[in-house]
């Protein structure tokens, strides 16, 4: 039942959306049987998602993955499923634990893989052993990934002889152009896009199949052992070190043990030490590319989406400093008293918290608690604190530029200005940054639960082995 040789012209496909049961249909004639199951499985926010099982030539159920990505307007965002799928393809035989390609649906952005047994919630393991093995077996995919030779793959973006540097500009372009795309500027996005632009890394050796979003979340695991690197959307031929710069971020999302050592074991299996210098580089860029993505207005729940902004822009602006080596000053608390609205939100967030998630069983009742929850954690802060916020937001520019600016998007955007002109400093400007993600980022504290203070963990280990 493979069909996966098949690559329909990405331009097709684009307009034309499918039903489940259509989608379901075409599953069970490349199959050759009837779905003795099928479930919705989370697809992110933009796809959906389903896990259906089929019964082979032999009897014994089969179970497959089905992706769907519905329509979308032209853009210049060039991540597909059907892109995706050539990923798949190229990783095939591989020594890559990836889930193989099955087929291509000819006419919409569908494609079918096997469904690979495990679970994804990495921050739920208990047993530290464990935690230790499959993280130690995801840098051993990560560094088998990385070694891969790319002359004979056929890979979206890959230009036979291109350095790593240029790889990395190619990816800068297709991000600025996606953010530019949305029609609204934002400073902190222009300030991080300029600095990348003019301080891509330029190593020696060949470009390597980035996985470009690795880390705990996408990859699966199940009797203690890892089975497979998942979401493989942002695939692309660059620099290996993003990918631990991808490790990182999502190391601050859900922990990992000693991660620098797992850092230098990733050095010891591909037998080049990790340079972090370039992943203090891929941190900014992979900082820059998910608040670009926030800054589109991809949909998904409010709640989310505050802690996202929050936590990304201020990460954003820590990378930026590291790879500066620019101190951020740390702001004190600020110091507001309740609203007379304040007790109002409480007395809402207990309800939700006692009277409806406590008392419920059923999934969406709980998520759509625990969103709420989240977005009237931070409607609360934002009516205590709002204006202190602004105040200090427009001080600060004050201080800066000499005069107060018309409004805070427009101070900021004159202050990158006359950076750009020698007139300010790109320690000024970034200090000035830094206060206001922190400001922005208390206001989204309560929402954030353990997020709220999480940086990106350390490259260096504290009591290294001498091996």
């Amino acid at each position: 039942m493979d069909q996966a040789a098949i690559h329909p012209d990405e331009a097709a496909g684009a307009g034309r959306a499918a039903t489940r049961d259509e989608l379901l249909r075409w599953v069970e004639t490349i199959a050759g049987a009837r779905a003795q199951n099928c479930f919705e499985i989370s697809g992110g926010n933009r796809c959906q998602s389903w896990g259906v099982d089929v019964a082979g030539p032999d009897g014994r159920i089969q179970p497959l993955y089905l992706r769907y990505q519905p329509p979308r307007p032209p853009s210049a965002e060039p991540y597909t499923v059907w892109r995706e799928a050539k990923i798949y393809a190229a990783l095939r035989g591989s020594k890559v634990p990836a889930p193989r390609l099955i087929a291509i649906h000819p006419d919409v952005q569908a494609i079918l893989t096997e469904r690979v047994a495990g679970r994804a919630e990495y921050r739920r393991i208990e047993d530290q052993r464990e935690r230790v093995t499959i993280i130690q077996e995801f840098v051993a995919a990560l560094a088998r990934l990385h070694q891969m030779p790319l002359e004979n793959l056929d890979i979206p973006g890959l230009v036979h002889g291109a350095s790593i540097a240029e790889c990395v500009r190619q990816e800068l372009a297709v991000w600025s152009a996606m953010y530019a795309e949305a029609g609204r500027t934002d400073a902190l996005i222009d300030l991080a896009l300029g600095w990348l632009a003019h301080n891509v890394p330029n190593p020696p050796g060949l470009p390597v199949l980035v996985h470009g979003d690795a880390g705990p979340g996408n990859f699966l695991y199940e009797a203690g052992h890892m089975t497979a690197l998942l979401d493989w959307e942002l695939a692309h031929p660059g620099d290996p070190m993003e990918d631990l710069a991808w490790f990182s971020m999502r190391a601050v999302m859900e922990p990992v043990p000693d991660f620098a050592q797992r850092i230098r074991e990733y050095g010891q299996m591909t037998g080049t030490a990790a340079d972090f210098d370039r992943i203090r580089y891929h941190r900014v860029f992979v900082s820059a590319r998910v608040v670009i993505i926030r800054h589109r207005n991809i949909t998904g729940q409010p709640g989310n989406s505050i802690v996202s902004r929050a936590l990304n822009r201020r990460l954003l602006v820590a990378a930026l400093a590291a790879a500066n080596d620019v101190a951020l000053p740390a702001l004190a608390p600020m110091q507001v008293p309740p609203t007379a609205q304040t007790l109002l939100y409480d007395a809402i967030i207990a309800d939700l918290r006692h009277d409806i998630a406590a008392n419920s069983t059923d999934g969406r009742v709980l998520a759509a608690a625990k969103n709420a929850a989240k977005v009237l954690k931070f409607l609360r802060a934002t009516d205590r604190y709002g204006q202190a916020v602004a105040r200090d937001d427009h001080a600060a520019l004050l201080a800066l530029l000499g005069h107060r600016p018309a409004s805070i998007e427009a101070g900021q955007a004159e202050m990158l200005t006359q950076m750009r002109r020698g007139q300010l400093s790109f320690a000024q400007v970034l200090g000035l940054f830094a206060g206001c993600v922190q400001r922005e980022a208390s206001l989204a504290a309560a929402s954030s639960g353990g997020l709220a203070s999480r940086l990106f963990p350390s490259l260096v280990e504290e009591h290294p082995n001498n091996v």
